[in-house]
């Protein structure tokens, strides 16, 4: 009978914590979208500058996908805590300005790759 006792004690000890756990999660606010992309941003912010070997710039493999490609947003991903296509778009946003006037609007593919191509008339 004893045995009995205080393997019940045990399951309401157990079930006790199970709840007040249950409890302080749904007490916790959640993050909001605003939150989160303010944190990202200062962590991309802190993050060291990338060096050109960071960059991982190559002359694109097929003559479809431009002239050069950058895999760099799939290796920053992890550490910017998005996924490599948000990533991916967060450095097209970044490059935009600075390469307007010589190259077509980079392309995002596949998993984060972006795809750039130079203007036909700057190259003329």
């Amino acid at each position: 009978k004893k045995k009995k006792k205080k393997n019940k004690k045990k399951k309401n000890v157990d079930e006790s914590a199970t709840n007040n756990k249950q409890e302080e999660e749904a007490e916790k606010p959640k993050m909001s979208e605003e939150e989160r992309n303010s944190i990202i941003q200062s962590a991309i912010d802190a993050a060291q500058p990338f060096s050109t070997r960071d960059a991982m710039v190559t002359p694109a493999t097929k003559p479809e996908f431009g002239d050069y490609q950058c895999n760099a947003a799939m290796s920053l991903a992890k550490s910017a805590g998005l996924n490599p296509r948000e990533c991916a778009a967060k450095i097209v946003d970044q490059l935009r300005p600075l390469i307007q006037e010589y190259m077509e609007e980079p392309e995002i593919a596949g998993p984060g790759f972006i795809n750039f191509k130079f203007k036909e008339e700057y190259l003329s």
